[in-house]
């Protein structure tokens, strides 16, 4: 259902930026309704974007802390993505692999698997239209098997995963773009970056207060501040701490 929500969504956006083309540009940045899988494909549209150089090490051993393990997931969904971008289907698969081992740890292993297989196989046609496909409906399921769990706090914190390893990833790619100017793609815009603050903002008060969570927070917050005074013409300062504070981030909650 997520899925289908994003893509009404952008192709109600699109309509209306086409009918009144005259009237007004269409924004710069991407809205908090585009899928992953359009905020890649913006910033590879402005930036060179060497995606397989910006894969990283294999996750440790699931831990036991749900919470963490919720994030880690997320963090892989982006790493799917990124594979899917660089159209490397041995790591699109190694990546959908620990996908699985993750969803088993949460008790979903049984209802995702499927969705991940046919995805690998994609892969292996390099299909990669029906994977970026696939790996959407993938994210939506997990979002709903979460749901229905009345796991509402872990739902969540998969898709700010996700979506802090695409940060890592874009911000990556404008600090090796020295010729860049559209530095804003680091967190695509200050609506998108606002709507995921929202987001965290609504977990349940002990999940956010928990020694893993609450440091997602403060970088939520630091980000979401320093953005929003940049009047989309953020500098190079700023850029260079926006890349400090998400490997900080992602180090500390998926690599250790």
């Amino acid at each position: 259902m997520r899925a289908l929500f994003y893509a009404a969504v952008f192709a109600l956006a699109l309509g209306g930026v086409q009918m009144n083309a005259q009237e007004a540009p269409p924004p710069s940045g991407p809205s908090p309704a585009l899928t992953p899988g359009d905020f890649l494909d913006n910033v590879g549209k402005q930036a060179k974007a060497r995606w397989r150089q910006l894969y990283r090490e294999a996750p440790p051993a699931t831990p036991s802390d749900r919470l963490r393990v919720a994030f880690m997931l997320g963090a892989l969904i982006g790493d799917s993505y990124l594979a899917q971008k660089a159209g490397d289907s041995q790591q699109f698969k190694n990546t959908n692999q620990d996908l699985i081992n993750y969803c088993r740890v949460l008790g979903m292993g049984e209802k995702a698997t499927p969705g991940f297989l046919s995805a690998a196989k994609a892969a292996e046609r390099e299909d990669w239209p029906a994977v970026r496909q696939l790996v959407s409906e993938s994210q939506a399921l997990i979002e709903s098997l979460l749901n229905d769990q009345r796991d509402e706090d872990l739902a969540s914190l998969v898709e700010l995963g996700m979506w802090m390893r695409l940060f890592e990833i874009t911000t990556a790619i404008v600090t090796n773009d020295e010729e860049i100017v559209n530095k804003t793609l680091c967190i695509g815009s200050v609506p998108l970056l606002n709507s995921l603050k929202a987001r965290y903002d609504k977990l349940e008060e002990a999940t956010r207060a928990s020694d893993t969570i609450s440091k997602l927070g403060t970088v939520l917050e630091v980000l979401q501040r320093h953005w929003a005074t940049t009047d989309g013409h953020p500098s190079s300062e700023l850029v260079s701490m926006t890349s400090e504070k998400l490997a900080y981030l992602m180090n500390r909650l998926t690599q250790k």
